[in-house]
C-alpha cells in the first residue's frame, strides 16, 4: 500500500468508456463524487457525432473524441462481410481481433493518445471494453517516461455471461480479459456475486472491490414535474413503471401482455430512446387493445430519477434468465427504492433474493404472464406493507455517497495521493464545447480545463 501525502495540486484521473458518456451514470456520478473529493478528473468517451467536444459533469470533465477507422474505404463494405463471417464462420474458425472486435479497435485507436496527454495519475477502465486503449496507454507513458501509472478495471459485468453478444465476439473479448486483467493494480465490481466470480474466474489475489450503482442522496434535486402528472393520470390510478433500457431480454413485453388482465392499471416505460423492441410493445399494446394504458416517456436527468418517481405505484424489474441477470440487482432496483415505490421483480436469482429478505416488493416467474398478475395485484391491495421497510439504514447504505467511499480509498492507496476534499457541486452535465478542426488534443485540453 502506498504512503498517503497532500497532493501539492490536483492530481488527475481518468476514466476510459466506450460510449457518449451522457447515458451512463455510473461513470458520471463516479467521475462527479472524485472531483469534489479534490481530483482532476476527465472521462474520456466517443462522440455520438463528428466532432471532439467537452462537456462538464459537476466539477468532473468529458471528453468524446472520434474513433479511427482500420480501413480507410470501404467500411461500409467490409462491415456487412463482417457482419456475415461472424454469423457463420466465425463460429467455428478463430477469427483476427481486427475482425471481431473491430468498433473497440477503432476507439483504441482514437483513444490511447487523448490518454497520454491527459498526463494522468491514475488510470480507470469503465468496463470491458476500455481494457485495450487503458493498457496501451499505460505502456506508451512508461516507454515514454518510465513511470507506470496504476490502473484500476471495473467490471460493470461478468463477462462470460454476456448472452447478448455474439458468441465469437464475446469468446475474444473473454480471452482479452483474461490475457490482461492482471496488469491492472485493483479490479472493482458492481455486487458481491461478481466479485466472487471474477475472482474464481481469474485467480485473483485480491478479491475485487463492489460498487454497487445507487442514486446520489446529496446532489439529488426535484424534478419540475413528476411521471403522473406528464401522462396526465389521477392520483388514484394505479400506475406501474419501468425504468431503463428496452431490450427482449429486459422482459418488458409480460407487462405489456397483462394490461388486459388488470383494467386498471397504467403502464410508463421511461426509456433513453426508441429502437426496435420498443415499437414491437407499441404494436403489442395496439393489437391487445391496451394502447390508451402504454405511455412511453425519456430519460430526465440523473439527480431527478428518484424525485421523479415518486409518483408510481410500482417498479418494475422484469429481466429474463441470463447469467448477468442473475447476479446483481440493476441501478432501477435502487432508484425505486429512494423513490420509496414498492417492486415487482422477476425470478432473477440475487435480484430476488434481496427483494424477499428486504420486504419491498413482490416477485414473479420470468417470462409469465400469470403470476405477474398475481404479484401486481398483491403490491397494489397493500402497498403500505413493502413501503414501511424501505428503512432509513437500508437507503443509505444503498446510496451513491455510500458505495463511492470506496473510490476515494482506492484512488489514494494506488497513488499515495490525498487531494483536499472540496464542497460539493451540482450533478448537472454542462454544455458542449467543441474543440477546433486544428486544435491539437493537449490545447484543448488545456482550454477546457480551469
Amino acid at each position: 500500500m502506498a504512503n498517503k501525502k497532500a497532493a501539492s495540486k490536483k492530481p488527475r484521473a481518468i476514466m476510459i468508456v466506450l460510449n457518449a458518456v451522457t447515458n451512463d451514470s455510473r461513470v458520471l456520478k463516479g467521475a462527479w463524487y472524485l472531483a469534489d473529493h479534490g481530483w482532476e478528473v476527465m472521462i474520456l468517451g466517443i462522440s455520438p457525432n463528428q466532432d471532439i467536444d467537452h462537456l462538464s459533469v459537476g466539477r468532473a470533465h468529458v471528453v468524446r473524441v472520434l474513433r479511427k477507422k482500420l480501413f480507410a474505404r470501404g467500411d461500409r463494405y467490409i462491415n456487412v462481410i463482417r457482419k456475415a463471417w461472424l454469423a457463420t464462420l466465425a463460429e467455428v474458425i478463430p477469427t483476427p481481433r481486427e475482425v471481431t472486435l473491430k468498433p473497440m479497435e477503432e476507439a483504441r485507436r482514437g483513444m490511447v493518445q487523448a490518454v497520454i496527454d491527459f498526463q494522468p495519475d491514475l488510470i480507470h477502465a469503465q468496463d470491458f471494453s476500455a481494457i485495450p486503449v487503458a493498457v496501451e496507454a499505460q505502456e506508451k507513458i512508461r516507454a515514454q517516461t518510465g513511470k507506470s501509472i496504476p490502473m484500476i478495471y471495473d467490471a460493470h459485468e461478468f463477462l462470460p455471461g454476456q448472452a447478448n453478444i455474439k458468441r465469437p465476439i464475446r469468446r475474444s473479448l473473454v480471452s482479452m480479459e483474461r490475457k490482461d486483467i492482471s496488469k491492472f493494480n485493483q479490479i472493482v465490481t458492481v455486487s458481491e456475486m461478481i466479485a466472487d466470480m471474477l475472482q474464481e474466474n481469474h485467480g485473483l489475489a485480491k478479491r475485487p472491490v463492489v460498487v454497487t450503482n445507487d442514486p446520489v442522496l446529496g446532489a439529488a434535486r426535484i424534478h419540475k414535474s413528476n411521471l403522473r402528472k406528464d401522462i396526465a393520470l389521477a392520483k388514484k390510478v394505479p400506475l406501474m413503471v419501468y425504468s431503463g433500457g428496452v431490450a427482449p431480454q429486459r422482459g418488458i413485453m409480460v407487462a405489456v401482455k397483462s394490461l388486459p388482465f388488470l383494467p386498471d392499471h397504467h403502464l410508463a416505460i421511461m426509456a433513453p430512446g426508441s429502437n426496435a423492441h420498443l415499437k414491437e410493445l407499441e404494436a403489442m399494446a395496439v393489437k391487445l387493445g391496451v394502447a390508451d394504458r402504454l405511455h412511453v416517456l425519456g430519460f430526465v436527468d440523473n439527480a431527478e430519477v428518484t424525485s421523479y418517481l415518486k409518483s408510481a405505484d410500482i417498479g418494475l424489474i422484469m429481466n429474463t434468465h441470463h447469467v448477468n441477470h442473475e447476479l446483481s440487482t440493476p441501478t432501477k432496483f435502487s432508484e425505486y427504492s429512494h423513490a420509496l415505490v414498492p417492486m415487482v421483480v422477476s425470478d432473477v436469482k440475487f435480484l430476488s433474493q434481496e427483494v424477499n429478505r428486504l420486504g419491498i416488493g413482490e416477485v414473479f416467474i420470468s417470462e409469465d404472464v400469470p403470476t405477474f398478475v398475481e404479484a401486481v395485484k398483491k403490491v397494489s391491495a397493500n402497498p403500505r406493507k413493502y413501503k414501511k421497510n424501505f428503512t432509513k439504514s437500508f437507503l443509505n447504505e444503498r446510496s451513491w455517497e455510500a458505495q463511492a467511499a470506496n473510490y476515494v480509498d482506492l484512488y489514494e492507496e494506488l497513488t499515495g495521493l490525498q487531494p483536499k476534499k472540496l464542497r460539493s457541486s451540482v450533478f448537472k452535465i454542462g454544455e458542449a464545447t467543441k474543440k477546433a478542426r486544428n486544435e491539437s488534443i493537449s490545447a484543448f485540453y488545456k482550454r477546457v480545463i480551469k
